[in-house]
């Protein structure tokens, strides 16, 4: 069973509601920004990583990993 990793918040900071991220799996930076996951995992792809974490911004205060 894989270990539980603790999200790191520090780069969803100032992304706006309504925005999916795909970070890089160390967590240290956002990949790519999109309005869809779609968007948001081919261009990170693209760009090398290929296991980002996808984040929903939903609000100010919540979000959604998939």
């Amino acid at each position: 069973m894989a270990a539980l990793k603790t999200l790191n918040e520090d780069p969803l900071q100032g992304i706006a509601p309504g925005t999916w991220v795909a970070i890089s799996w160390d967590q240290e930076r956002v990949e790519r920004t999109g309005t869809t996951i779609e968007e948001a995992i081919k261009v990170a792809k693209e760009n090398g990583e290929q296991n980002p974490f996808i984040i929903g911004v939903l609000s100010e205060n919540a979000a959604l990993i998939v």
